[in-house]
């Protein structure tokens, strides 16, 4: 079955991956199981990390954050009935990154229908369906009872990064198993030499003819022998037997350990830079490089999570006045100094400042008033301020004299 075969009037996750498997050499990396792999463990740690840490907030058109107390709890302290906003967050990516979909049923006020809460479940739960009329319906599994629950797309929060259908995500780890398997037969070919030293030899057994069997009768006795050989620790042999090892190209274990390739296009696929998992080092400083990956690499994961939360958790007039966003600030945002002297410079207010720096806006009304110094002038003006100001000290030191003698 062809991966881009259109879907069917129903079409469940599971014959879904079995269509996208099919043909594949290692489909044991899709799932959770990929994580046996160091590489796309750490790759999807840092992708998960930085998903959850950083926070969801809510943005006029205008670009100002709109201070919403309930949609900060729901998307930033509390999701689920049991766990923080940041464990939800990260299992979700977790399982959008390694299956392709994520999802989780939104249980909403009965009155005002405002999302109250998230109920996670895993892929291996949840169906999804298209029906005649072309509606998606999921349906979940609890896996402590049994029991199913259908909903219809509008209360189901589902992370696909990639998606040729608009209904199921696709892993990027399908494009993945010649890497993972270059990379796991390297290691393998690590595990067997530091495990037996690749004794791979000639055995001679003098003035002896021997048939099929005797010889594998011979070659099982020396394997036992050196099986029960502890590191550095001699064979013996007798005066019959006579063992010549192989010489080891030490080039080829060289570049087995040395080889990034699989590592770069692990890093690639997931949209993480190489160096993040050990592979070149650019000459950058750790905030420019950081900057970057934010600005850059993290957005392909952003825009679809704040587009799905936009879409579930704000009403239609909601979603036409406001956007959900992360809140990168801390990374991408100005520093301290730099909004200190773009407030000096009145080209922020003071309130506008503290926004910048993701800080909470000042109560007080004079803190959105642009501030001026008075130790500016025109240069034009200079000579002619500097005599005022002049006149105005001699006045005021003259009326001070006067003052004093008439106190006399």
């Amino acid at each position: 079955m062809s991966f881009f075969q259109s879907l069917s009037s129903k079409v469940s996750y599971d014959d879904y991956v079995s269509s996208v498997l099919s043909g594949n050499s290692a489909p044991l990396y899709v799932g959770i199981s990929a994580l046996k792999n160091s590489d796309i463990l750490t790759a999807t740690s840092i992708i998960a990390g930085d998903i959850a840490r950083f926070p969801l907030i809510k943005k006029d058109l205008a670009g100002n954050v709109i201070q919403d107390d309930d949609l900060n709890y729901l998307l930033n302290v509390k999701s689920t009935k049991n766990v923080s906003a940041r464990e939800w967050k990260f299992a979700m990516a977790v399982n959008a990154i390694l299956t392709g979909n994520s999802y989780s049923r939104i249980l909403r006020d009965p009155k005002t229908n405002k999302a109250l809460q998230f109920q996670f479940y895993r892929p291996s739960e949840t169906t999804v369906e298209e029906t005649d009329d072309h509606e998606v319906i999921y349906t979940f599994i609890d896996r402590l009872t049994g029991n199913q629950i259908a909903c219809t797309s509008d209360n189901v929060v589902h992370w696909k990064f990639f998606s040729h259908d608009t209904i199921l995500g696709r892993s990027p780890l399908l494009s993945l198993a010649d890497e993972i398997a270059l990379q796991d037969g390297g290691t393998q070919t690590l595990i067997k030499f530091f495990r037996d030293g690749f004794s791979s030899g000639i055995l001679k057994l003098k003035g002896s003819q021997l048939n099929a069997e005797a010889r594998k009768k011979a070659r099982m006795d020396f394997e036992k022998m050196r099986e029960g050989s502890i590191g550095g620790s001699p064979l013996v042999f007798d005066d019959t037997q006579e063992y010549e090892p192989l010489e080891i190209d030490t080039n080829v274990l060289q570049l087995i350990t040395s080889n990034n390739f699989s590592t770069a296009q692990i890093a690639k696929a997931l949209r993480v830079p190489s160096y993040k998992l050990g592979v070149n080092s650019p000459n950058q400083s750790v905030a420019q490089l950081m900057a970057d990956y934010v600005s850059n690499d993290l957005p392909f994961y952003f825009d679809a999570i704040t587009s799905e939360t936009a879409l579930k958790v704000l009403d239609a007039t909601e979603r036409k006045l406001y956007r959900i966003e992360f809140d990168t600030r801390k990374v991408t945002g100005l520093s301290s100094e730099e909004v200190r002297n773009l407030v000096k410079d009145q080209l922020l207010t003071p309130n506008q400042g503290l926004e910048q720096l993701g800080l909470p806006k000042s109560d007080d009304p004079n803190m959105d008033r642009y501030q001026s110094s008075l130790n500016y002038v025109f240069l034009d003006k200079k000579e002619e301020y500097q005599a005022m100001k002049g006149g105005e000290t001699g006045n005021a030191k003259k009326n001070q004299d006067e003052g004093a003698a008439d106190s006399q």
